[in-house]
């Protein structure tokens, strides 16, 4: 089993290897107990690439569902491209 502490801080990386960000947070679904989306705060380049603007405090979170999680090791992989990342809205997790 691996705790949630585990993955926070994690490093994203698509499948293209680009390095999006890192884990900040999980959106957990009450009913069922289980973790749909994971919240990745994106990094500066990601940012740029993307073409969103940092808030002023904090960071932009992209909430990826948990199918597009490859593997989880050292660092996290998708199994998306960075292209592909332009279709995932920004979400506010609680």
């Amino acid at each position: 089993m691996v705790g949630m502490n585990t993955l926070l801080n994690k490093k994203v990386m698509t499948s293209d290897a680009f390095e999006v960000g890192a884990v900040s947070a999980f959106d957990l679904d009450l009913a069922s107990w289980k973790i749909t989306h994971v919240g990745v705060t994106l990094n500066s380049q990601s940012n740029k690439e993307l073409g969103v603007r940092k808030p002023l405090l904090g960071g932009l979170i992209i909430c990826i569902p948990v199918a597009n999680v490859d593997k989880i090791g050292d660092v996290v992989t998708l199994n998306i491209s960075f292209h592909d990342l332009k279709s995932i809205p920004e979400c506010m997790l609680q």
